[in-house]
């Protein structure tokens, strides 16, 4: 009977052991990106697109001011009344990212750009959460600015994708660039985001200074943000 128990205890032990390697936090190798519950797996879909995203971002002087923090989950986000794949917490500086196995087991496939989701798109998500996380680290005013967080957002996400899946998203969404004097909006996210994402990446890639732009993006001061 003692053995039993002892037995017992050291399975109970084991399996408390185990739970806590699941839930520890690792940093993906030489970037400031830490992934929480780290496996293999999730490190392997994250640290390659988290390392994309921070070489497009710094392309443009937006760097990492601090470790950007990733807390994988199991089932959808709630973002400002929707379900979301992926969001950023301003207040904890802290990326919630629905976990690559449980968007593969989701019953309704989901939708990305009008395409379906799978590790290209999975990718491209965590460059989008990359860019939010790095424009609060930048950005004096980053509680005003969700049209500018969003078209920088968005640009990243499209960067960082395959060059023919790009072409297909674009080709798809049917829209050109926004115009000089456009107001960016959210409005107009809500209504066709494959569309914002598509006009917003056009539009960046077109500027002859983006790195003022940038700056413009980082220190607007309102909830809309007019093109050059």
């Amino acid at each position: 009977m003692n053995r039993l128990r002892r037995v017992c205890v050291c399975l109970l032990l084991a399996a408390g052991y185990s739970a806590a390697l699941r839930a520890h936090a690792e940093t993906c190798s030489g970037l400031p990106v830490s992934v929480k519950p780290a496996s293999t797996e999730a490190l392997a879909a994250i640290c390659p697109a988290a390392a994309s995203a921070l070489d497009f971002l710094a392309s443009y002087g937006i760097t990492p001011k601090r470790t950007v923090s990733i807390k994988l989950v199991d089932s959808a986000l709630e973002h400002y009344g929707y379900s979301a794949i992926g969001s950023y917490d301003r207040s904890t500086g802290m990326i919630s990212l629905m976990s690559k196995s449980a968007m593969e087991a989701q019953t309704v496939p989901p939708m990305m750009y009008g395409q379906p989701f799978d590790a290209v798109h999975y990718r491209g998500a965590v460059a989008h959460e990359i860019a939010h996380a790095l424009f609060h680290q930048n950005s004096p005013h980053s509680r005003l600015s969700n049209a500018a967080q969003e078209y920088l957002a968005h640009a990243t996400q499209m960067a960082v994708l395959p060059a023919d899946v790009r072409a297909q998203v674009i080709l798809a969404a049917d829209v050109g660039t926004w115009e000089s004097g456009d107001s960016i909006s959210e409005v107009y996210m809500a209504m066709a985001p494959e569309k914002f994402a598509v006009k917003s990446y056009l539009h960046f890639v077109s500027l002859q200074n983006p790195d003022a732009f940038i700056q413009t993006l980082l220190n607007v001061k309102w909830f809309y943000v007019y093109a050059p």
